[in-house]
């Protein structure tokens, strides 16, 4: 079960150094191709290179391979009438819950819309920022071990709200891939470009373009490890959103906390496959307490060898001595969820500088932020919050700056943009300002 580890004692604080790093290990082991990423690259590799070179064919090997033994390529697009008719088999209840996560995602990606900025003006010169959707965008959808139309909402509206002109989406060809309810939401959202593919085959198509699959500009969305090494082979080729891990966790808790709450949220992400959870509590009695909880709780649940898996190798419930101790290590966790389960949750917020997606106080537990709440799951892992964000609509922008001067405006700078010019050595960029002199407008 999930072990508690104190800070004070040295031997235990190196163990939640150890799993910290084990955190980033693998996108350093996949930069390096070290130890099992080496095979795995190479893999990956060979089945993006079949694709490129063959195509359609190439696609249809790696589903009936992985997926489907019987698969065919006149299966390889999902047709709008598979996608209605999968719609129409839908439970009531499912499809009124899919509706409710596309309003309610739709609602917030379109408030967060990036407004035009007024331009910025400075005597004869003005310059600005302009927001252009991206042409085309791919989606790639999990489906080796569940259905997951979550992540369809998640990722397409906010390509929708963006303005994006061609959305395609691949996913494996797998029961859960293609499951009535992902069918489903594709239908709900109106996508059309919808193939049955998966897996490293899929980035392939997406990036390089097959008979049936065009190129697009930019991947985004979760899969296995490779997948997401894929998708750091093509980055350049393509856009990608980032090198995405197993799910996890990080909840912040004193003993104001609610035990059973802070456990079922805990197993809900140790749930996913892989997936790890963390508790940083300053309470020695509501570490004991939540431990207990997840005893008694777990043995309840459907998925509790994942679990299991999950909660003895890649998760811990840490003690520290204050939240000025813990605080900081949160940071250093920088985790795709942190829960603030505290008394003073605003005060732990203004702290907190690296999360993928924060949920405040005993009422917003994670789920609803995964299926309802309307920012995307899709959320960066392994600590790249440092640097890195959740998917939204600024994913699928571009930005462009703007850049207009006067003869005016031009000749303020011009002593200064030739002296720098000429100290970077560079004469024809300060010929290109001494060439334009006022009297030589026409």
């Amino acid at each position: 079960m999930i072990p508690i580890l104190r800070l004070n004692d040295p031997g235990q604080r190196q163990r939640v150094e150890q799993l910290l790093a084990d955190l980033c290990v693998s996108a350093r082991d996949a930069i390096l191709e070290t130890g099992r990423r080496a095979e795995q690259v190479k893999t990956v590799r060979q089945i993006m290179a079949d694709v490129a070179g063959r195509g359609d064919a190439a696609l249809v090997d790696s589903a009936r391979k992985f997926d489907d033994p019987d698969f065919s390529a006149d299966r390889l697009r999902i047709t709008p009438a598979e996608m209605a008719a999968a719609a129409a088999r839908l439970p009531a209840e499912q499809l009124q819950a899919l509706r409710r996560s596309i309003s309610q995602v739709r609602q917030y990606q379109s408030h967060i819309l990036p407004p035009q900025p007024a331009p910025l003006r400075r005597g004869g010169s003005e310059f600005g920022l302009r927001f252009t959707p991206l042409d085309s965008v791919g989606l790639l959808v999990p489906g080796g071990k569940a259905a997951y139309p979550s992540s369809v909402i998640m990722l397409a509206v906010p390509a929708q709200v963006a303005g994006v002109k061609r959305i395609a989406v691949c996913s494996p060809s797998s029961k859960f891939g293609q499951s009535d309810i992902v069918l489903a939401a594709y239908h709900e959202l109106g996508l059309t470009d919808v193939f049955r593919a998966g897996g490293a085959a899929a980035v392939a198509a997406l990036a390089l373009g097959t008979q049936t699959v065009m190129a697009v500009d930019k991947l985004l969305g979760p899969g296995n490890i490779y997948v997401q090494l894929a998708k750091q082979i093509v980055a350049g080729c393509v856009g990608i959103d980032g090198f995405l891990g197993p799910s996890e966790i990080l909840t912040l808790a004193d003993d104001s906390a609610r035990a059973d709450f802070v456990a079922a949220d805990l197993l809900a992400q140790a749930e996913h496959d892989p997936g790890s959870c963390f508790l940083l509590t300053d309470s020695e009695k509501l570490a004991g307490e939540v431990l207990a909880q997840i005893q008694s709780q777990y043995a309840a649940l459907k998925r509790q060898a994942a679990i299991a898996k999950a909660l003895v190798e890649q998760s811990a419930i840490i003690v520290g001595a204050s939240m000025d101790e813990l605080i900081p290590l949160a940071n250093r966790f920088a985790a795709e969820h942190v829960s603030l389960q505290t008394r003073s949750n605003d005060t732990v917020l203004a702290r907190l500088t690296s999360a993928g997606a924060v949920f405040i106080g005993p009422w917003s537990p994670v789920a609803a932020g995964d299926y309802i709440a309307g920012p995307s799951h899709c959320l960066p892992t392994n600590t790249t919050a440092r640097f890195a964000s959740g998917v939204s609509v600024y994913d699928f922008l571009k930005r462009s700056s703007i850049e207009r001067y006067d003869a005016a405006g031009l000749a303020a700078d011009a002593p200064a943009i030739i002296t720098l010019a000429q100290a970077e050595h560079l004469d024809a960029h300060a010929a290109s300002i001494t060439i334009r002199k006022p009297n030589s407008a026409k």
